[in-house]
């Protein structure tokens, strides 16, 4: 049986390849109503010990930019394919809505 986090990262994949519950179960071999019912969960109630944080990997693509805090605009790229961009001197509360709003699959 699989856990929890198979699950998870069951769903972003399927998330991610932009296909059906049918289609994306047919290529993997699992039932579409499991996917989506594992969705919902995930969605629904988050597991007990889930960190208030998630880190995600960074690329640098150009240091040789101008300093921080010099009107300089920082670009956070999602995993689903989002780009958050962010002035210098953003409120950091703001920012955290923000990305736990565009870090889900559904319509911002």
């Amino acid at each position: 049986m699989a856990t929890r986090a198979e699950w998870s990262k069951r769903v972003e994949r399927w998330q991610r390849s932009g296909l059906s519950a049918e289609e994306f179960g047919a290529r993997e071999g699992l039932k579409p109503k499991q996917l989506g019912w594992w969705r919902w969960r995930l969605r629904s109630s988050p597991p007990a010990s889930a960190p208030d944080v998630q880190f995600l990997p960074v690329h640098v693509v150009d240091s040789s930019g101008p300093p921080a805090g010099s009107g300089t605009t920082l670009e956070v790229a999602l995993p689903n394919g989002r780009v958050i961009r962010v002035p210098s001197g953003f409120d950091a509360a703001m920012l955290e809505r923000v990305l736990s709003i565009a870090s889900e699959g559904g319509p911002c």
